[in-house]
């Protein structure tokens, strides 16, 4: 791996390109949305996109890894809704085996910028040595494939630095692939005939994709245009960038699944919070008021009301329940716990749950299912949210984002989604990388950073 040295990049400069880019990625969504594009050559563009993918990131081309990367991630949930012949996890495969392949490629020439990966480390062991025994083997791979392949990208980012290009490049192909997506779900409200009879996350409203997994999709990429919106230099695309939020954010609300509001809203206030001393920061929140009435009264008019019923259910979708039943099987089993996988069929069997379900919460089931030796999951965050504060400025601001934001994701959807490990590879991969304000946005990431030396050309 290359080492550059600098001490600040060019100012940066609208790219004109990019309204392309969206355009021609809207499009794509729009036609696959609607089934013009054959399910059999999705499926050849999918798994050709993962090889590609791979091939970028085992020769370490990392700006077309990045590049690559967000729409494969993006178009999951078509895949995961609609083609049953690729693997659940085709997504967490691909990212064992790149990121393993890097790991045992360069361990001997690099040194780890954190320690806390060790914990990990010990997790995954036990999840490999307690999966021996499963009540039920067809659980073992849903469990292990996401698990390992976010213990695999924990443990690379434990030592590599990535460069404020590439996290600017990520970020930017992160916002290209949210508009992506929301071609695809738009088409069901361009086809109408939508029912919000029950009360609950609504699959006609996404177009057939699950919605709890579309709201983090989308609620991510409504942040990523927040940021933009608050960037001075993007001024001139400022209305797009509105827009954009306005589209991606609807379609959010109208899946009737709470999740995505719920963490653009939190991850707002932590920029209040981090920009409190800005009085221009809080001042282009102005223009959120009138976008966020008109959304308001949109959704309620499309759905007759159940988006206002639907925020006022107090209860969430059963997840508190299954934290108590988790808390009861560490109780019944402190010291071992029930085994990897085993979570589901142990609530059921002991009758704790009317069905089996799976945790929807890694942090419960680490315990359950461990034991106390499970807690090293919870002392690896612990001691990595500590090491983020450590850092200075807006380098330890935007890590807590990220980190903030896996932590939402992983408790409102478990550990499913591919998104999710490259939130934290963001939050631990930049120990001495950003020098940037959040203000100055995604499309500022790379023009203001500081460090002294970035890794991964």
């Amino acid at each position: 791996m290359a080492v550059a040295q600098f001490t600040y990049l060019p100012k940066y400069k609208p790219n004109h390109l990019l309204i392309i880019k969206y355009a021609i990625v809207f499009v794509a969504g729009l036609l696959i949305g609607y089934g013009m594009i054959p399910k059999p050559v999705m499926s050849v563009l999918y798994l050709g996109g993962i090889t590609v993918c791979a091939w970028f990131g085992l020769k370490e081309k990392f700006e077309k890894f990045f590049s690559v990367l967000p729409m494969l991630c993006y178009t999951e949930p078509y895949i995961r809704g609609y083609i049953k012949n690729i693997p659940y996890l085709g997504m967490q495969y691909m990212f064992i085996g790149v990121f393993g392949w890097l790991i045992l490629k360069n361990i001997r020439k690099l040194k780890p910028h954190t320690n806390a990966y060790l914990c990990m480390v010990f997790f995954a062991a036990l999840e490999l040595l307690q999966s021996l025994f499963p009540d039920d083997s067809s659980r073992i791979k849903d469990i292990l494939g996401p698990s390992i392949s976010f213990i695999v990208i924990i443990v690379w980012s434990s030592f590599n630095r990535i460069s404020p290009q590439l996290m600017h490049r990520l970020l930017t192909w992160f916002k290209i692939a949210t508009v992506y997506l929301a071609g695809m779900v738009l088409v069901a409200h361009l086809k109408g005939n939508i029912s919000y009879e029950h009360v609950e996350s609504n699959l006609e409203s996404s177009n057939g994709l699950a919605p709890v997994q579309l709201s983090s999709y989308l609620g991510f990429g409504c942040i990523l245009f927040i940021i933009s919106v608050m960037n001075k230099e993007e001024a001139k695309y400022r209305i797009l960038n509105l827009s954009l939020f306005v589209l991606c954010s609807t379609l959010m609300l109208l899946t009737l699944s709470r999740g995505g509001l719920y963490f653009v809203v939190i991850i707002t206030a932590l920029y209040m919070f981090f920009n409190k001393a800005s009085f221009k920061s809080y001042f282009k929140f102005i223009l959120f008021i009138p976008l966020g009435w008109g959304i308001y009264n949109y959704t309620v008019k499309q759905t007759g009301g159940a988006i206002v019923k639907r925020f006022e259910e107090k209860n969430a979708s059963h997840r508190g329940d299954l934290i108590l039943i988790g808390f009861r099987i560490f109780g019944d089993d402190p010291i071992i716990g029930v085994g990897t996988s085993n979570f589901a069929t142990q609530a059921y069997y002991r009758k704790y749950y009317y069905q089996v379900s799976t945790a929807h919460n890694e942090f419960v089931r680490a315990i359950a299912e461990h034991g106390i030796f499970g807690f090293v999951y919870w002392v690896f965050f612990i001691w990595m949210l500590y090491e983020i504060f450590q850092r200075h400025g807006p380098n330890k601001e935007f890590a807590v984002y990220f980190f903030v934001l896996f932590i939402l994701t992983v408790i409102h959807n478990g550990l499913k989604i591919s998104i999710q490990p490259l939130l934290m590879m963001m939050a631990i991969a930049n120990p001495n990388v950003m020098r940037v304000k959040w203000k100055q946005s995604t499309q500022m990431i790379a023009s203001k950073f500081k460090q002294s030396s970035v890794v991964l050309k």
